[in-house]
């Protein structure tokens, strides 16, 4: 509903696979996204790498690079130039099914 989310553009999206577990995030759950291009370090944003694969990972820019971090041990941290991420979001909010 509109009172939970504020104003803004919003989507869902569903999880597939366990890189942000430490975060709270498990397969299966339903992420809300807020749509946006930028985003501070340290938010959980929904990147487009390589204009291809769409990840939910936390953001970290130093320079011209950008890193996205998984919230698991068994993730490595990639590292790539500012032509290859697109944020389309961030982490708004989750929806978990029981």
């Amino acid at each position: 509903p509109p009172s939970m989310m504020g104003m803004g553009e919003y989507y869902a999206l569903e999880i597939e696979g366990d890189s942000m577990i430490e975060a709270g995030i498990m397969d299966g759950d339903t992420v809300l996204i807020e749509r946006c291009e930028t985003a501070p370090n340290g938010t959980i944003v929904v990147a487009l790498v390589d204009g291809e694969e769409a990840t939910l990972k936390k953001l970290r820019k130093k320079g011209e690079s950008i890193a996205l971090e998984a919230a698991n041990p068994d993730y490595e941290t990639r590292i790539f130039g500012p032509d290859r991420v697109e944020i389309q979001g961030k982490l708004a909010g989750l929806i978990r099914l029981y």
